[in-house]
């Protein structure tokens, strides 16, 4: 098979160059496309192959201020000159557009896909891909051909569906002389490169403006004292963890441009029951935020570095939008409200909110049965079929062969 690999995002390049690698041992032809400078040096120095964009030669405006992905990379990285960001991603955009309409590969493999035109590109001419993610379980990866989280495969089926479905699978057996190899990450080498690669110093302010926000975000949440609850004579409660406010999740996954947008709306309803309510703040939230003005000190609380297991476990219920501590409420058996577009919205435990009367909230919760049989049998699914093992930085033979089988 010919297969492309996509990747701008050098903090993966390891596993994809050895990836690569093992898939060319198995009769395989590996093309990484349109690498930056630092990336191409990479490849190179591994006896890789890739092939560069053709320049422009029409430009398709595929793209405007209000489409999905130029929300999502001007609210990621705080770009202000909309117009000229719509102008970049539209050429990047044409381009490979122009070349993947003419050159032909069996799969293109992308990371995430978020942040990558190549994205559009495939799904605009139908090319088979399969995007990769970290998984919601310690040590598992996504693979997927359609996307990952809620835009995965599986993520459109209802339960029954979701029990029933399955990847297509070969049952090749690793190569076990294949000899993983550890690449070096030296990050003022591949800032250096970036620096003089055209694509990336249009916007380099706010990529390394961006690296300075998370800077500060771990280091103000280090100086944050934990907070003093004690749950069990809490009283009972509802716990609203928060995302992050530029969480692909969050603008092209929901309705909601903000977690404020997002309280606002949900949390009159949750007032209704009757229950306390205790919103939790993201650790690396990036941006500065107040969610103060929710916060009476009687009904609703704020916490930022509680343990959020404690948080889960002593709950009545779990509202999230679509994060994996929903996900990871459910592996503790607990109910969850969701008011975005996730790929649990049909978990055992899960309730849609706009699938429901929001006046009829408690009695929606109540109809819900705590099954743990049926829960674990929901979990081992994603465990044995869905998630493959391994991580993108501690990579196995067994890892890479099992996503050589689903490469079929």
């Amino acid at each position: 098979m010919k297969i492309a690999i996509i990747n701008n995002q050098a903090s993966f390049l390891n596993f994809f160059v050895n990836l690569a690698k093992y898939l060319e041992l198995h009769d395989n032809q590996l093309v990484f496309l349109n690498p930056d400078n630092f990336i191409k040096r990479v490849i190179v120095k591994n006896n890789l192959k890739y092939e560069n964009f053709s320049e422009l030669t029409s430009l398709d405006n595929y793209y405007d201020s209000e489409s999905d992905f130029i929300r999502y990379y001007k609210q990621l990285f705080g770009i202000k000159n909309t117009q000229k960001l719509v102008n970049q991603k539209n050429k990047e955009f044409s381009k490979a557009f122009n070349y993947l309409s003419s050159n032909r590969f069996d799969y293109i493999l992308l990371f995430n896909g978020a942040l990558n035109v190549e994205a559009d590109v495939c799904k605009a001419l139908n090319l088979k891909t399969f995007y990769f993610e970290q998984g919601y379980f310690p040590n598992t990866i996504q693979m997927d051909r359609a996307g990952v989280n809620c835009n995965a495969d599986f993520a459109k089926f209802d339960l029954l569906g979701f029990q029933m479905f399955r990847y297509y699978s070969s049952e090749f057996k690793p190569t076990k002389d294949f000899v993983i190899k550890l690449l070096k990450t030296n990050l003022p080498e591949r800032y250096f490169f970036r620096f003089f690669d055209l694509s990336f110093f249009n916007f380099f302010k706010s990529f390394l403006n961006r690296k300075r926000k998370l800077y500060k975000a771990k280091k103000r949440f280090d100086k944050i004292k934990p907070e003093n609850y004690s749950l069990e004579n809490f009283g009972r409660y509802i716990f609203f963890p928060l995302q992050v406010n530029s969480d692909t999740q969050i603008v092209l996954n929901s309705k909601y441009s903000s977690m404020y947008e997002a309280i606002e709306d949900i949390l009159p309803v949750l007032k209704n029951t009757g229950f306390k309510i205790i919103l939790k703040e993201h650790p690396f939230e990036v941006e500065p935020v107040d969610y103060s003005k929710f916060v009476d000190g009687e009904t609703v609380f704020l916490a930022k570095k509680t343990d959020i297991n404690y948080l889960i476990q002593n709950a009545e219920f779990v509202v999230n939008i679509n994060s994996s501590v929903g996900f990871q409420a459910i592996e503790k058996y607990k109910k969850v409200l969701i008011i975005g577009e996730s790929f649990y919205d049909y978990s055992p435990l899960s309730i849609k909110f706009s699938h429901i009367n929001p006046n009829e909230l408690i009695n929606e919760i109540n109809k819900i049965v705590v099954d743990k049989d049926m829960v674990d049998k929901y979990l081992n699914k994603f465990r044995n079929d869905i998630f493959i093992p391994g991580h993108f930085y501690a990579i196995t033979l067994e890892m890479l062969e099992m996503i050589r089988n689903r490469l079929i």
